[in-house]
């Protein structure tokens, strides 16, 4: 399947994606936004898009498929932190489950460190 498939749009933009990402190969989120404006592209959707075609190719960690247990609190804590790196509230999920699948109270140490640190929020 193309990429363009998974947008539901018409023209193939996967060889102007491919090329982008040899040439970048950690964009910042608003590299992609750009990207996706000069693709005349949603830029929310194509970025969802673009993770989980990521995930895709590097599996999705240790969580698999973001089926399990996890503390409410401790989730929606993830869910928040990992929302400053995603305009997805999906992929801040998985993100933060990804996490909390290896480290169960993984945001609590995490905002404690940051703490001892002298960061705030």
């Amino acid at each position: 399947m193309k990429f363009y498939e998974y947008l539901n749009e018409e023209k193939d933009v996967t060889a102007d994606i491919i090329e982008f990402f040899l040439k970048n190969s950690n964009p910042k989120d608003d590299e992609i936004h750009n990207l996706a404006d000069e693709l005349g592209i949603n830029k929310h959707k194509f970025e969802e898009v673009i993770y989980k075609l990521l995930g895709s190719f590097f599996g999705s960690g240790r969580s698999k498929d973001f089926k399990g247990t996890y503390d409410d609190n401790e989730l929606s804590l993830g869910i928040d932190i990992e929302k400053e790196h995603t305009s997805s509230p999906v992929i801040a999920e998985r993100i933060a489950k990804d996490h909390l699948a290896e480290i169960k109270d993984y945001y609590t140490r995490l905002k404690k460190m940051e703490e001892e640190a002298g960061i705030k929020d």
